[in-house]
């Protein structure tokens, strides 16, 4: 028995040991397994945790996506918008981009326009001053004074209308300044009668004058003496008696070319005028003698006009003759035209009573003739009567 009950505790034993074996490897498994599980579940917390930030992320991201792409899409209709509302602007803008560009080509077409005004004021400034320094050289010569002033004086007659040959005649000036004793112009009014002009002038003293307040001196003693000069020119020219002449009225024109030289004069003294004229001397400048020549081409064209009325009676005249004459003629065709178809008519009438009687006879006889035998009618005698005829 003991051997056997040796045998069963063993076995017992065994079985015991396996199941504690068993059970001390499940306990150390089962230890393992929660150590894995929390490891696990852990690792999948932080799994999840990442997960769940990234999704977060990524919502965030998506949202801001959103929002960009309204933002976007509002920014665009923005845009839009403000393009169109821009448009106006941009083509305001264009145009005064174009406007620009004109105006910048107008500037220089006018700045080049301008440079060359101001090349030609140049050079004509130039011209001018040699102009004048030549005419100050021929002003300090007689003869060359008096030639201008008959230059000057011609020219006042061409601008008032007056014709060399026609209205007025120069005379041929001799070396000397008054060595041929005539005026240098001749006008001839047109009622008969002349109007005598010498173009010669003092100048020496009033030139000095100019000089000295140039110098910022004292011209007054110049001006005084060219007043005098001016009263001596006067002089000489009433001594020459130019007025006597048949036809020429009673005073002479002392012509001056310059303003200011009688001016000049006539503040140095006022009486100068009163004393030129009492001698039968006028001194006249452009100013003063342009009138009386635009009132001597006004007498020329009444003159006309009235020659031209005459000339018009004369042909009305002649006219009214000839119409007469044609007249006359005119009642003689009526008269021929009337006898002519009076005696149309009467023959007419004579024909009819007396030839186409026989003529129809011979037609009831059996004599046919060739031709109609109808006499034509008579002319009525409406001749229309002239008024000129009626008055005769």
């Amino acid at each position: 028995m003991s051997a056997v009950v040796m045998v069963v505790l063993a076995v017992v034993v065994l079985v015991v040991g396996v199941g504690l074996g068993w059970w001390l490897a499940s306990r150390a498994a089962a230890g393992r397994l929660v150590e894995q599980e929390s490891r696990l579940r852990a690792e999948g917390e932080a799994a999840a945790a990442l997960v769940r930030t990234e999704l977060a992320e990524a919502r965030g991201q998506v949202a801001q996506l959103k929002t960009d792409r309204d933002k976007l899409a509002l920014e665009a209709s923005s845009s839009k918008t403000l393009e169109e509302r821009l448009e106006p602007v941009r083509e305001a803008l264009e145009g005064l981009r174009k406007q620009t560009q004109s105006a910048e080509v107008e500037r220089v077409r006018s700045d080049a326009a301008l440079r060359e005004q101001i090349e030609g004021v140049q050079k004509n400034y130039l011209n001018l001053e040699t102009a004048t320094r030549q005419l100050v050289s021929a002003m300090t010569s007689s003869q060359s004074r008096g030639q201008w002033g008959e230059m000057q004086l011609e020219r006042l007659l061409e601008y008032a209308g007056l014709r060399e040959g026609v209205h007025y005649r120069t005379q041929i000036t001799q070396s000397g300044e008054d060595a041929s004793g005539r005026p240098d112009v001749v006008i001839d009014l047109p009622g008969g009668g002349e109007i005598l002009i010498d173009a010669k002038f003092p100048f020496d003293a009033y030139w000095r004058a100019i000089q000295a307040e140039d110098a910022g001196g004292d011209a007054g003693d110049h001006y005084r003496k060219h007043a005098e000069d001016v009263l001596s020119r006067a002089k000489d020219l009433a001594s020459k008696k130019y007025s006597s002449s048949a036809g020429s009225a009673d005073y002479v024109v002392m012509f001056m070319p310059f303003e200011s030289l009688l001016s000049s004069a006539l503040e140095a003294d006022g009486e100068l005028l009163h004393k030129a004229f009492s001698r039968n001397v006028s001194v006249a400048t452009p100013t003063s003698l342009l009138p009386m020549l635009r009132t001597v081409v006004y007498g020329y064209d009444r003159k006309l006009m009235a020659d031209n009325a005459e000339e018009i009676r004369r042909a009305g005249a002649e006219m009214v003759k000839r119409l007469e004459t044609l007249n006359g003629y005119l009642a003689g065709m009526r008269r021929g035209l009337a006898a002519a178809v009076d005696g149309y008519n009467k023959f007419v009438g004579s024909v009819d009573s007396r030839v186409m009687v026989q003529a129809r006879k011979l037609q009831e006889m059996g004599v046919e003739p060739s031709a109609d035998l109808s006499v034509p009618d008579e002319l009525p005698f409406d001749l229309r009567e002239s008024r000129a005829i009626e008055k005769d």
